[in-house]
């Protein structure tokens, strides 16, 4: 079962390709390397020619070698090849000479215990007899692997099951596919059998390999009729399954009943007719000569229209006529594109931190900036738009506008400033000697009156500042903040989530990520449900390692359900250290 060792002779293999095998079946690695693996092959895709043989060869050269992680690596490679290269790789792999050398170490008669190799050897053997050499339209060039699985089982060999999953990678498509595309995978398999043929260079393959470059070249047209007939049953199977799929939509109708996720027959059947879509216009095109023929596929087409348009309509959503939403990228930031302000505040320079954090002006660029003023509090945020001076009020006096915390940088607020040498607080009613107090108390330089302004909220128990509101809306509030054992490079805070609606918020789910070079250890939530009209309902502590003590900036996404519902509200929050 040997083959000669001129055949296997590694010489003549591409270099480059030789080096990326075997850095993938470097026994030092513990796992397969899959990303390594699928650019081995795309390598082989791109070359094609003599690549694929090449490739067999070098791998089953591993698959014998002594050290069985080496072995099982080259297997776990050979595994995804067969998968992702098509038939010029399945033909390798399906000639005699790779099969001998495949199974050398096999001995005559099996033993009670199989090494881990050779059950993963037996296990890729029954897959291929299972798939290809059954269910492929090129069956009939697989068939030294049916012969050696039945000298494998003729001698006592045992085959492990295939999994299914396993095998529908291998099984034919069941989507639809234009004469054009047809023609193009059968060009790909004829220029592989030929290039075996040629190699080969018996007097039999050589006649065999006459007759393809005829059919290649165009002089003979022995699969067109069969391409021909292909396409027309794929049609035909497209039309039953749309009968099915305007059935299964026309039930659901009557009975009054909602699509829902569970109506895994619907949505395969909806993906199904929606992926032909294409297909079928291309289909139009190819048959423009047949008039009877287009006039039923454009009749198939507006009834494929009419049943994506109605089944979108069903599922409450319109997914294709709505502009696609944009995600809300949680990780990177920093390619996030500048901000389009007619101002010209991009192209002049950012006129404060928040600015220089999130890319939006709070500021107007003619107001002069009091360089002193960087984290001021009260008033309220104004994107691209000049911001006014906020009226001092007595401290008695209630707000009926959204408490902010944020605005009021274009100069000093009236009722906190920063702690400066010579600042003292502006408070009516306030006691002299508050801001000496809070300078003792407050780490990081905030002096606070001793009666709370209307427009601050009340710090919670255990945090360094009052909880800034970081977003709301008429039914949900999220508001963060700073606990008391925050560092410069150690920050510790808490997100609270409020419910101001009179339905219940549930499947709550708050997702946070901070910015690169900064380490977020979020800890699990305090629940996934948030009462109706409940005041900080949820909350979810929070971590962040800043060794470079960077102005902190989170991206966040809040998703829940009302009424079973999906909700989703996002944004980007700047915190202080």
């Amino acid at each position: 079962m040997t083959s000669s060792s001129g055949s296997y002779s590694l010489s003549s293999i591409n270099p480059k390709l030789l080096r990326r095998i075997y850095r993938a079946c470097r026994p030092t690695m513990e796992e397969p390397n899959l990303a390594l693996n699928l650019e081995i092959c795309d390598y082989v895709n791109a070359k094609q020619g003599s690549a694929p043989r090449e490739t067999a060869i070098a791998i089953v050269k591993l698959i014998n070698q002594r050290d069985p992680q080496t072995s099982e690596l080259a297997l776990h490679l050979l595994d995804n090849l067969v998968k992702n290269c098509g038939f010029p790789f399945q033909l390798q792999i399906s000639r005699k000479e790779f099969l001998n050398e495949l199974v050398k170490k096999f001995p005559e008669r099996p033993t009670l215990r199989y090494s881990r190799v050779q059950r993963m050897i037996l296990a890729h053997i029954e897959e291929w007899y299972q798939t290809i050499c059954k269910t492929s339209r090129y069956k009939d060039e697989f068939g030294y692997i049916r012969d050696m699985h039945r000298l494998l089982a003729n001698k006592g060999y045992v085959f492990p099951e295939v999994k299914v999953e396993d095998a529908a990678v291998l099984n034919p498509s069941a989507a639809i596919q234009s004469l054009e595309d047809i023609q193009k995978e059968e060009a790909v398999v004829h220029s592989a059998k030929l290039q075996e043929l040629i190699r080969r260079g018996k007097p039999q393959d050589l006649q065999e390999a006459n007759r393809l470059m005829k059919i290649m070249a165009g002089f003979r047209d022995d699969h067109v009729q069969e391409n021909r007939k292909q396409v027309e049953d794929d049609v035909a199977r497209l039309r039953r399954k749309a009968d099915i799929f305007a059935d299964m939509l026309a039930s659901i109708e009557a009975s009054g009943a909602a699509i829902d996720d569970s109506a895994d027959t619907v949505h395969e059947l909806y993906g199904a007719v929606k992926s032909a879509q294409p297909i079928v216009g291309k289909i139009i095109e190819e048959e423009h000569d047949n008039d009877a023929y287009v006039h039923d596929l454009l009749a198939l087409n507006d009834a494929i229209n009419q049943l994506v348009a109605k089944y979108q309509r069903m599922r409450g959503r319109a997914a294709d006529a709505a502009p696609p939403a944009a995600d809300l990228n949680l990780i990177d930031f920093d390619d996030e594109p500048l901000s389009a302000d007619a101002s010209g505040k991009d192209e002049q320079g950012y006129q404060d931190l928040l600015s220089d954090l999130s890319n939006l002006a709070f500021t107007d660029s003619a107001a002069p900036l009091n360089p002193l003023d960087l984290f001021g509090a009260g008033g309220s945020i104004q994107l691209g738009a000049p911001l006014h001076q906020p009226v001092p009020t007595p401290a008695g006096q209630g707000a009926g506008g959204t408490p902010d915390l944020l605005a009021g940088l274009a100069s000093p607020s009236p009722q906190l400033q920063l702690n400066l040498p010579g600042a003292q607080l502006n408070v009516p009613g306030a006691q002299p000697n508050a801001a000496a107090n809070g300078s003792q108390l407050d780490p990081f330089g905030f002096s606070f009156p001793t009666a709370t302004p209307a427009q601050v909220h009340q710090a919670p128990a255990g945090t360094a500042r009052p909880a800034a509101v970081v977003h709301e809306t008429a039914g949900v509030k999220l508001e963060a903040a700073t606990l008391a054992d925050s560092t410069a490079t150690r920050h510790h805070g808490v997100f609270y989530v409020s419910n101001k609606a009179a339905v219940p918020k549930t499947s709550v789910r708050l997702m946070v990520a901070a910015a690169k070079g900064c380490r977020l250890d979020l800890r699990p939530q305090s629940g996934d449900s948030v009462y109706a009209f409940s005041e900080r309902g949820l909350s979810q502590e929070y971590v962040v390692e800043n060794p470079a003590a960077k102005p902190l900036r989170f991206k966040w996404k809040l998703e829940y359900k009302v009424g079973g519902q999906d909700e989703a509200e996002q944004g980007v929050v700047s915190l202080e250290q």
